[in-house]
């Protein structure tokens, strides 16, 4: 698969400055632009901006033509699972076939408190992630009708359905062997995140070992391995990939010869990222790496 480098975009900005910034992104050159899936984040004060991310994404719809749009990820903790797909293939819709609807098994404890529910067990997490998963791919392929566990109902129209097909790609977001056995069967798309404070060598080792589980779930669904892309999220303080544009390009071949073929970068330059201390990265790095690396990085990869 040929290289593709997005950018998650906090959506704690003024939405004049995280407008501007999308539009940035695209003129740059990046494949797409993603949001997360929270309704509070620790760092922020109750004053600061944090937008609905699946709101703004049909916004980007209508101001971009060109980038990929998606959640990392979409949290089963907020989001009916119909509602979900309802959203996901609306935004398709209008944005002509562009969107890519990320899944998590969600876990944030400020979500469930801000929603006064009790924190699920890692144990529920997964099991409300597998059918949240199995929902939405069925319905988004045209089912009428799903009984779940947590989940049951009648009469689902999904009309028009997305641009896409058979139905708009999933993104599943996975790191243990339960939720990677759950994005063999059903991702087009599988994510994981790199582990700070490890060295090079160790975030490597436990990626390739992650991609392993996630090739022999595949093949025990029946399906090709190679059709899933793997995707990894970096922040500024990850290995660090982000302190230049060399050590970019070092970690983006490292991570090519395990097979990853998507790398989504967390924009440095927010609140959060901030906030929590994610280290060190470049100033002006997310216009150096778009101007200075990644022509001649996607030529070497092809």
């Amino acid at each position: 698969m040929s290289l593709r480098v997005g950018v998650l975009v906090v959506q704690n900005l003024p939405y004049d400055r995280w407008r501007s910034r999308v539009l940035e992104l695209e003129r740059l050159g990046y494949d797409g632009v993603y949001m997360w899936d929270h309704l509070v984040h620790r760092t922020q004060a109750r004053t600061d901006p944090l937008f609905d991310g699946l709101t703004l994404l049909a916004a980007a719809a209508e101001f971009t033509s060109r980038l990929r749009l998606g959640t990392l990820v979409a949290s089963p903790t907020i989001r009916h699972p119909v509602l979900l797909a309802k959203q996901a293939m609306t935004i398709d819709n209008a944005s002509d076939g562009r969107m890519e609807l990320g899944i998590g098994a969600a876990g944030v404890l400020l979500d469930y408190q801000v929603l006064g529910i009790e924190p699920w067990s890692k144990a529920e997490q997964v099991r409300r992630f597998r059918e949240t998963v199995e929902v939405v791919d069925a319905t988004l392929r045209g089912a009428t009708s799903y009984d779940g566990q947590h989940w049951s109902g009648r009469g689902v129209t999904m009309a028009p359905g997305s641009v896409q097909r058979p139905r708009l790609p999933l993104t599943l977001a996975a790191h243990g062997p339960k939720t990677l056995a759950i994005a063999g069967r059903y991702a087009d798309c599988w994510n994981t995140m790199t582990l700070r404070d490890l060295p090079p060598e160790e975030v490597l080792s436990q990626t390739a070992s992650r991609v392993r589980l996630l090739e022999e779930a595949a093949r025990e669904a029946g399906r090709d391995p190679s059709a899933i892309r793997r995707s990894v999220l970096i922040g500024s303080r990850d290995w660090p990939a982000l302190a230049s544009p060399e050590a970019f390009r070092e970690a983006v071949l490292r991570y090519a010869e395990i097979g990853v073929a998507e790398i989504v970068l967390v924009h440095p330059d927010h609140p959060a990222e901030e906030g929590v201390a994610h280290g060190y990265a470049a100033p002006g790095i997310v216009r150096r790496l778009a101007e200075e690396v990644l022509p001649a990085l996607r030529d070497e990869l092809a």
